[in-house]
């Protein structure tokens, strides 16, 4: 009896195991961009309607000691690492955004891509990138404490 059962469970998980298999041949079978895009469907990543984060902090003066005037900043990275975010940075300026690194009281640095004293044209700024470049769908608001 034991062994009866052994073998179905066997046999069960072999079975279970090819049609795993089966999917993943069938996925691979698929040209790159269908694959990505069913990645990215199964994500449901966020849409430009989705709220936006909105975090306050307190920003550190940059190497001049100049700090920034403004009061709201729409964020596109964040690193703990000055180098990952000069690198970020190089590579979205590539891309058609103005640019400008931030640094937190905890060291992480920002990437901006906007500072301005209006809320509604930040947020408006983040539909829009979320919308125009889906892969910078956790753009987020950061708003400097005073």
């Amino acid at each position: 009896m034991r062994l009866k059962i052994l073998i179905l469970t066997g046999i069960l998980l072999a079975s279970l195991s090819c049609t795993s298999i089966k999917r993943r041949l069938f996925e691979s079978n698929k040209p790159v961009n269908e694959q990505v895009a069913t990645r990215i469907e199964e994500k449901k990543l966020p849409s430009a309607a989705t709220p936006i984060k909105e975090v306050e902090e307190k920003l550190v003066p940059n190497s001049e000691g100049i700090s920034n005037p403004r009061r709201y900043f729409v964020i596109i990275g964040s690193f703990r690492n000055q180098d990952n975010a000069l690198e970020y940075q190089k590579q979205i300026i590539t891309e058609g955004f103005r640019s400008e690194i931030l640094k937190n009281e905890m060291g992480l640095y920002r990437v901006s891509v906007l500072s301005t004293d209006d809320v509604e044209a930040a947020r408006e700024d983040i539909r829009r990138i979320r919308s125009t470049y889906p892969k910078y769908f956790d753009t987020w608001l950061l708003i400097q404490k005073k």
